[in-house]
């Protein structure tokens, strides 16, 4: 149980921030806050190591008060994270059998990738709210909760047992949206290098979309804030947008398409619409708005009859 314990823990808060849990298994091991750690893991509370777990702390503790940088820094991290509580889970496993150590090492990576999947999408639903008081908030609930959850696994680890494990079955039942959430950091990380080469093409538009919306000029579209599943893969026409839902193809009518403005991001744009239904478009994809927008106010322009003298 101490074992099983110490290894969710390690996984669950290496996800949510790797250098806090670093930063606190050696403080612990240095002042006896944490007991029962195997000797692969004493290298913790070297100075060195607590030096430079504190210097990246730090900055993590920064970039994630900045609302539109926090995305960034999470993306970066979608790697680091992961390997990071895979090496820990193997050093707190170190007085176990080798083929426990495999275990934890298999059980600490994607349980650590779920959790940081889990924060990135906190953070991105937190956009609909981008001051900084809401993403202070938010991050210092999450160093918080890393600070108490490994204390309460190597100390509590009976209590700390179906604390993790309840945890692990919220992000198990947050898993569609989750994986909502990648594939928009996943494409939206990518298209940015692709978008320096122009806005995409109606080519790219699967088929499925193209019957949805009869031949119209489409835009894919993330959705943000409207009547439709968060952060759902789309493509928005002049007056709908057209979604998947059970593999099944969904048109849904949508007002206020006409006048809606477009708020530049860093890695993605966020459109929203004049009724506050709103949306999110990666590069290339804003590019090719921005272009049918300004050709489509200069036909509206055109089409205004001369007013008389």
């Amino acid at each position: 149980m101490n074992a099983l314990a110490g290894i969710l823990g390690i996984a669950v808060v290496a996800g949510v921030n790797l250098y806090a849990a670093i930063l606190m298994l050696g403080l612990g091991l240095r002042f006896g806050w944490i007991q029962g750690l195997p000797g692969e893991l004493q290298i913790l509370q070297h100075p060195g190591v607590l030096a430079a777990a504190a210097v990246f702390y730090t900055a993590e503790f920064v970039a994630d008060k900045v609302p539109f940088f926090t995305p960034i820094w999470d993306a970066v991290h979608t790697f680091i994270r992961p390997v990071g509580a895979a090496l820990l889970a193997f050093g707190a496993a170190g007085d176990l059998h080798p083929a426990a150590q495999v275990a934890a090492v298999l059980i600490a990576g994607p349980v650590a990738l779920g959790m940081h999947s889990s924060k990135m999408g906190i953070r991105l639903l937190a956009h609909a709210a981008p001051e900084p008081v809401t993403h202070s908030a938010i991050s210092i609930a999450e160093d918080v909760g890393v600070i108490g959850l490994l204390l309460l696994a190597y100390n509590y680890p009976y209590i700390a047992v179906p604390v993790l494990l309840a945890l692990l079955g919220a992000m198990v039942w947050l898993a569609p949206l989750l994986l909502r959430i990648l594939r928009l950091a996943v494409s939206g990380t990518i298209v940015w290098l692709e978008s320096m080469a122009g806005p995409a093409s109606q080519s790219e538009v699967p088929g499925w979309a193209r019957r949805g919306a009869s031949g119209a000029h489409l835009t894919r579209v993330f959705g943000r804030k409207g009547p439709f599943p968060r952060l759902c893969l789309g493509y928005l026409t002049e007056d709908a947008l057209v979604y998947r839902k059970w593999l099944q193809p969904r048109v849904r009518k949508l007002a206020g398409i006409p006048g809606a403005r477009l708020e530049k991001g860093v890695f993605v744009d966020i459109l929203i619409l004049s009724n506050g239904v709103s949306f999110y478009l990666t590069k290339d994809w804003s590019r090719d708005w921005e272009r049918m927008d300004g050709g489509q106010q200069i036909r509206q322009a055109l089409q205004k009859p001369a007013e008389l003298s």
